[in-house]
Order: C-alpha cells, then structure tokens, then sequence
C-alpha cells in the first residue's frame, strides 16, 4: 500500500497495488513521510473502505480539515449500519455524516438543540435506520461525552435513508417521508384501524411506499407501466374496498402533488392495502 496524500501526522491517502484509495487512520502514519512511500501498516488502525476505487473529492476536503476524532466516530457509526443492514449505503454517507455530527456537536457545546418535525415518522417507517441513528448517539457520547436526544438520532437516521437510495437530496428524503405518512394516515382513517407494526405485511407495505413515492418524485411511474387492463379489473372487484382506498389515495396524489398513478402502481398498493389491512395483521385495539 503505497502513500498518495499526507492529510496529517496521523490521517493519510493510501493506494493498493490495483489502484484502489483508501483512507487510513493510525497514529504517526503520516509522521515524516512522503507521497509515494509505502505505509506502515503495522500502525494502521481504521481503514475506510469505499465502493468506488477513487475517493471523492468532497471527501478528501472533508478529512483535510476534520479532526480524527470525528472521523473514528463516523466510521465506527457506518460500520455498526453495515452489520445492521448490509453494505447498502452509497460512499456519500461518509461525507454527509461526518460535516453532520461536527455540525451536530457544535450545536449541542453551545446548547442549541434543534427538534425534527418528522421524528415520530421517521421511528414509524425507517425502524432500522432509526436504532442505527440511537447507537450512533451512544458512540458520540463515549467519544466526546456529549448525551444527545432521539431528535439528533432522527437527523442522523435520515442520512442513511439518504445513503441507501443512492445519496439523493435532504429535501426529496423529507417529501417521500411525507408522501408515506399521508398515504399511511388515508388508510388508517378509512379503514378506522390502527396496523400490525409487527407484521411482515406491515412491512412489506412501508417497503413499497418508500420506493413508490420515489418513484412519483421521480417521474418514474410510466418506465414501470405495463397497463394490464385484465388484472386492473380484477383486482378492482374483487378488492373493492381497499380499491376504494387506493382511489383516495390517488385523489390525493392528484391534489397535493399534481401526480396520478398509473395503473400498475393502482393495482399494486391496491394489493398490499388489501393484505395489511385483512384481520389476521391488524393490531388489537
């Protein structure tokens, strides 16, 4: 492994013998040393390992002007995630991560808090991104001593939400959220129930409503009709009542964000509306 960039004494840029870049972090790996020398692997003690072979220039910015402090932090959060959930998330989480939590830190050292008017939604649809959100606050609190609410756990939460739909904007991340919760509250008012959280139906529903409002903010709707006028029908009949739903919910679509579904995405909610809303999955009340 071969030296390409010094960012300081103990963070450097280091190249292997195919040409993937990696950053390394280890105390005195930089200390006297010139690019284009080997490392001392022997002091190596975190390794960022990225999907592209090129680390992005955002990020080498970043590392050259943030403390190895942060950059620990940030990887052991990222590492905790990749268990939790699979080596999902695009190389956009290191960078979003770390500028949030020194952003974040700085906030609390001088007591502003900021509250997230989408916590109860995010805890409610991003359930494993949420508890990866709660354990990052315990490695921020071990490192820096900084205790901080399950607000600050729904910010870092959406950063991986972020990363997992290939780095898409903090704004798009907040209107699928919305999108999902208006749709979830049109089926939970017009069937007057309250839903099996537990239930692999429930799960399979917030699952497609996710990707189906990224599909609608990305105007992807109509790459994905087959316009199945058979099954149409008969999903119609013989789930009429959650057809209803999926009517209300169009409705809606139509009203708020000027957007109707197709009728493959119709007959799909249709479908999972039917599934989670039959008395085996509800939820006793």
């Amino acid at each position: 492994m071969i030296i390409r960039q010094i960012f300081n004494n103990n963070v450097i840029r280091a190249e292997n013998q195919v040409g993937h870049e990696f950053v390394v972090i280890g105390n005195g790996l930089g200390f006297k040393k010139k690019n284009g020398q080997r490392v001392d692997v022997e002091k190596i003690e975190k390794t960022f390992v990225l999907k592209s072979d090129k680390i992005p220039q955002k990020l080498i910015d970043l590392i050259g002007e943030t403390s190895v402090a942060y950059l620990k932090v940030a990887d052991e959060i990222v590492g905790n995630a990749k268990q939790e959930m699979g080596d999902i998330f695009s190389d956009n989480i290191y960078i979003s991560l770390i500028d949030h939590i020194q952003f974040a830190i700085s906030r609390y050292r001088k007591s502003v808090g900021v509250k997230n008017s989408l916590l109860w939604q995010i805890k409610k649809f991003y359930k494993k991104e949420f508890m990866i959100g709660m354990g990052a606050l315990d490695i921020i609190d071990a490192q820096f001593g900084i205790q901080m609410d399950e607000h600050e756990a729904s910010f870092i939460a959406m950063h991986f939400v972020n990363a997992r739909q290939d780095g898409q904007g903090m704004k798009q991340t907040v209107e699928i959220t919305e999108i999902i919760d208006d749709i979830f509250n049109i089926v939970t008012d017009y069937y007057e129930l309250e839903l099996d959280e537990t239930s692999c139906n429930y799960s399979r529903f917030i699952t497609h409503l996710q990707y189906f409002a990224q599909r609608l903010l990305s105007n992807e709707q109509d790459q994905r009709a087959s316009g199945d006028n058979f099954l149409y029908e008969q999903v119609k009949d013989k789930y009429a009542q959650a057809f209803q739903c999926t009517h209300l919910i169009n409705q809606y679509l139509e009203l708020k964000h000027e957007s109707a579904m197709s009728i493959d995405e119709k007959v799909y909610l249709t479908i999972h509306i039917q599934r989670v809303t039959t008395r085996k999955d509800m939820a006793s009340s």
